[in-house]
């Protein structure tokens, strides 16, 4: 007697495997997601432009700050220019020397006023030790009564605003005389050689 043979089960055509209840056709899920793309799309655009014209706003605030900075220090200038003229003028009709002295020390007054109101400072430098942050050595000077690494002439004045450092003053620094650096050298070869017998 033949055994009866397992029939295959046959797979049924995606074509008519109806959609579930509730969940939506692949056209509608398309649509759906193109939907989605031109929406996030359309975000991303609006959210570069947005950011290309804040730069472009801080671009103009920041040029025009720029400008009123330096239009409002000029202007605390021109007394200065003012008193210059006075003094020149003084002088050209009276000859008197004293009178043009007198003219630029009020400049110079001016001048270093409007400077510390702008938070400039004058760096203080003479009788100072040498510090190359905030110092320019132009020439070393012997003999000048005063130990060596010391400031004992000013040059150029330097200028700090707080810690930046606008300009280094130029400066004349007090040296050791020729032998008292040879004999500094010599203590110093002999501590060194102790220092290798030693080791």
């Amino acid at each position: 007697m033949d055994e009866p043979q397992d029939t295959p089960e046959v797979e049924p055509d995606q074509a008519d495997v109806e959609p579930q209840e509730g969940s939506p056709a692949p056209e509608e899920q398309a649509g759906e997601q193109e939907q989605l793309i031109a929406e996030l799309d359309g975000k991303y655009r609006r959210a570069v432009a947005d950011l290309q014209n804040a730069q472009r706003r801080f671009q103009k605030e920041r040029e025009r700050t720029s400008r009123y900075a330096v239009a409002a220090f000029a202007g605390k200038l021109l007394p200065m220019v003012d008193s210059m003229a006075h003094s020149l003028n003084a002088v050209q009709e009276s000859h008197d020397s004293a009178a043009l002295i007198k003219g630029f020390r009020l400049i110079e007054t001016q001048l270093f006023q409007i400077l510390k109101d702008n938070g400039i400072e004058v760096i203080d430098s003479v009788g100072k030790r040498f510090d190359p942050e905030v110092h320019h050595a132009v020439s070393t000077q012997v003999g000048t009564g005063h130990p060596p690494g010391t400031v004992v002439a000013e040059l150029g004045r330097g200028f700090v605003m707080g810690d930046y450092v606008i300009r280094p003053a130029q400066v004349l620094v007090a040296a050791a005389p020729p032998d008292e650096v040879d004999a500094q050298d010599a203590v110093d070869g002999e501590d060194t050689a102790d220092d290798a017998d030693q080791s």
